[in-house]
């Protein structure tokens, strides 16, 4: 029995089969190994013949005329889904052919490439896909191979963070953190600065992360300038989350009139609390809580009236500490109920630092280039799930589906 597949022909003998059938019954094991090596040996003779026919279609060219095959050159070349094969390439005296199929200085299918930089994105580092490509990719790459893959993705990736802003955007989370990087067997800081958009859709979307220390307002000034001439409309804005930066809250004002600021109930309660006595720190965060999570803002001054009243002249320090932020702490009673848990804190920007981590913690050292990869990378896969979700919409139930989604769609938006 024939079965015609295009370029390939397979040949299907049933008394063969019938002994393959009770091989893998035998040891399935060792029967795969034995079909993976003859489907790669039929994909190889299929690949040279094409090879072939590809030179005797050459020399029919202007190009190929009054010219002669001269021989074959053997290498190895890697096939996605395949393997390593051992093809042999024609070549013509005047060496003037360059295959189509597999051109000069090319020993491996550019899509394994591909699947190289994003298990490098995703986690792997240069050294654990050396070392593992054999099983992985059927063919050993060195470190320097997997790192010179990020070339194919790298320019649309750094691209992307800095895309033409053309939606409105109604709330801003800004924060600054410090992504930590492993080089020669010491940790450095990355200082950087976070920029997450809310738009009219109530979904987020990541306007920036550049270089720059968070405690710097005049880097915070430069961000703004940028994201402004990017596209974005500061008329729009009406609410940035942030921390307790001296100045950047006049800042933000001033950068965009009409809106108001926000600070961070986490930051706030978290530097609050370290300056209570240690007998009332569990009292004076409850009492705190109930401030926070109050059911309307009156409710709110209610509550923090009765903290005040309870923790009296013990935790003056603490109280006060919170006071001179009150009216920012509460401004988040002024929207939509459903609002209220996503503005309450910055942890949206907490979310790019916690998965940039995760994504880098198996990796022994990172370049510049491989960083700003990686930044980009962790970046336009938070995009891409938080798109699916308004900040106002129910919890996913199904995570690890969406995570899947997310990074399938992570990869073609880079690739494609």
């Amino acid at each position: 029995m024939e079965i015609n597949m295009g370029i390939i022909k397979v040949e299907v003998n049933i008394a063969e089969v019938t002994k393959a059938v009770e091989a893998f019954r035998i040891n399935r094991r060792k029967a795969l190994e034995v079909f993976s090596s003859e489907v790669r040996s039929a994909v190889t003779d299929a690949v040279n013949r094409l090879l072939h026919a590809e030179m005797t279609l050459f020399l029919g060219t202007p190009d190929g005329r009054e010219n002669k095959r001269n021989g074959y050159e053997e290498k190895q070349y890697a096939l996605k889904g395949i393997g390593a094969l051992q093809v042999r390439i024609p070549v013509d005296r005047k060496s003037r052919f360059n295959s189509s199929i597999i051109p000069k200085n090319e020993r491996m299918d550019p899509r394994l490439r591909e699947d190289l930089a994003v298990m490098h994105l995703g986690g792997l580092s240069t050294r654990t896909l050396s070392l593992m490509s054999k099983r992985l990719l059927g063919v050993e790459v060195s470190s320097t191979t997997v790192s010179d893959s990020l070339d194919l993705i790298s320019d649309k990736a750094l691209k992307w963070l800095e895309r033409p802003i053309t939606r409105p955007y109604w709330a801003l989370y800004i924060d600054g953190t410090n992504f930590s990087v492993q080089r020669r067997g010491s940790t450095e800081k990355e200082p950087s600065l976070v920029v997450v958009g809310v738009d009219d859709d109530n979904r987020r979307s990541i306007l920036a992360i550049e270089p720059g220390t968070k405690d710097n307002v005049s880097c915070w000034q430069s961000t703004f300038h940028s994201l402004i001439n990017r596209g974005l409309d500061p008329s729009r804005v009406r609410i940035g989350i942030m921390d307790g930066l001296p100045g950047l809250e006049n800042l933000f004002l001033r950068t965009f009139p009409g809106s108001v600021t926000a600070r961070c109930w986490k930051h706030a309660l978290g530097n609050a609390v370290n300056k209570t006595p240690a007998r009332l720190r569990d009292a004076f965060a409850k009492l705190a809580q109930k401030v926070m999570y109050a059911q309307s803002e009156d409710a709110a001054r209610v509550a923090w009236s009765a903290l005040k009243e309870a923790m009296g002249a013990d935790a003056e320090r603490a109280v006060r500490c919170l006071e001179k932020d009150l009216e920012s702490l509460l401004v988040h009673y002024r929207f939509d109920r459903s609002l209220w848990r996503a503005l309450r804190t910055t942890n949206t920007v907490e979310r790019v630092h916690k998965e940039f981590k995760r994504r880098t913690k198996a990796m022994e050292g990172l370049g510049e280039r491989t960083l700003k990869c990686i930044v980009a990378f962790t970046a336009l896969k938070l995009e891409l799930g938080w798109q699916r979700g308004a900040i106002n919409a129910p919890y996913f139930n199904n995570l690890a589906g969406v995570k899947k989604v997310e990074m399938e769609s992570t990869v073609s938006a880079l690739l494609h």
